[in-house]
């Protein structure tokens, strides 16, 4: 009924609702064999290891041939991008060119331990696609995402979908944050949080701080100064800051979007560009934060906005700084204070 609401008011296209009608339907079917993987004998590695290099899960791998079948099945997107894939898949669509992007499972690493996982994607809007005639198909492809300029600013739908105590989807179509949360009872996902706005850190409420705290030895000296800034209260009067980190990206943008706060995700010396994958991670929560009147930016100064960043190639790192709109620019006036010393 959402969706049927957002296309009668124009603010998607029938191609679009399409799609994103398959990304809900993958994701059930992710839900089913995440709460099930146990017993089905989905757990460990599957002995393979994906373009960026990590190891892959066996629901990697499954999760992954869900979302490009649906995706395929739309006949609406042209191109698709995605983690498990070295190089982006060609489809034959019947009526639109979206370029559709997306992590599959977000978090495989904690499925064993039953700890939240997700799914993550953007979608970004069609452009001319001006390639080479002497490229082979799967470099005319990677060309066809990167020379039409797929910045965050050009999404048009970016999304994830939460599996925990609760299924839920939060989805943005440029026009604020919706969640839903699936219904296992009717197998529909039900309008659970409307117009999600992001709260803002004050003395009482918001006081949430997240990030990789095994990694602080190897960030910038003036990241670890505000973590340290942090803890001893923020400057602002109130108490010290609340640690809360999952290590799963979905998990900890999720507490982030509900309850405020700031998520942390710097270059470090063993991964100086980050580890978060631009195009389908990093840009999409990034819009989705805006969207949501809070903030996302990268560089090391976090005084950039993510959804600026434009891919050199499909699998570009990126680092992230996310949250209250209010905590992410104290830590930009905070990181020029400390550079300048």
């Amino acid at each position: 009924m959402w969706l049927f609401k957002q296309e009668q008011r124009g603010q998607v296209d029938a191609d679009l609702a399409v799609i994103i009608n398959n990304i809900a339907v993958a994701c059930k079917n992710i839900s089913n064999l995440v709460a099930t993987a146990p017993v089905r004998g989905l757990v460990g590695l599957a002995e393979s290891k994906n373009k960026s290099g990590d190891e892959q899960k066996k629901l990697d791998v499954i999760s992954n041939d869900i979302f490009v079948a649906a995706m395929a099945d739309t006949a609406r997107s042209a191109v698709i991008v995605t983690e498990e894939e070295d190089v982006p898949v060609g489809v034959d669509a019947l009526s639109g060119d979206y370029i559709v992007c997306f992590d599959p499972i977000d978090g495989s690493s904690n499925i064993d331990a039953a700890v939240p996982t997700g799914s993550i994607w953007g979608v970004y809007s069609p452009g001319e696609c001006v390639v080479d005639p002497d490229d082979d198909a799967e470099a005319a492809l990677e060309k066809c995402v990167l020379n039409t300029r797929k910045s965050g600013e050009e999404l048009v739908c970016a999304g994830y979908v939460m599996y925990s105590s609760a299924t839920v989807m939060m989805l943005t179509v440029g026009d604020g944050v919706y969640g839903f949360t699936l219904d296992w009872s009717t197998g529909e996902f039900v309008l659970s949080h409307e117009d999600v706005k992001i709260p803002e850190t004050t003395e009482r409420a918001g006081r949430f701080y997240s990030g990789n705290q095994g990694n602080v030895d190897k960030w910038a000296p003036e990241m670890r100064a505000y973590v340290e800034h942090l803890q001893g209260g923020g400057g602002d009067g109130g108490g010290p800051f609340t640690y809360r980190y999952i290590g799963a990206l979905v998990g900890d943008f999720h507490r982030t979007l509900l309850y405020g706060g700031i998520w942390l995700y710097p270059p470090d010396a063993s991964a100086p560009e980050g580890k978060a994958r631009l195009l389908y991670e990093v840009a999409p929560m990034g819009y989705m934060a805006e969207q949501a009147g809070g903030a996302a930016t990268w560089g090391p100064l976090a005084n950039e906005r993510v959804v600026e960043v434009v891919p050199q190639h499909i699998h570009q790192r990126s680092p992230m700084f996310v949250g209250s709109k209010s905590m992410v620019e104290g830590l930009a006036e905070f990181l020029a204070k400390e550079h300048a010393k």
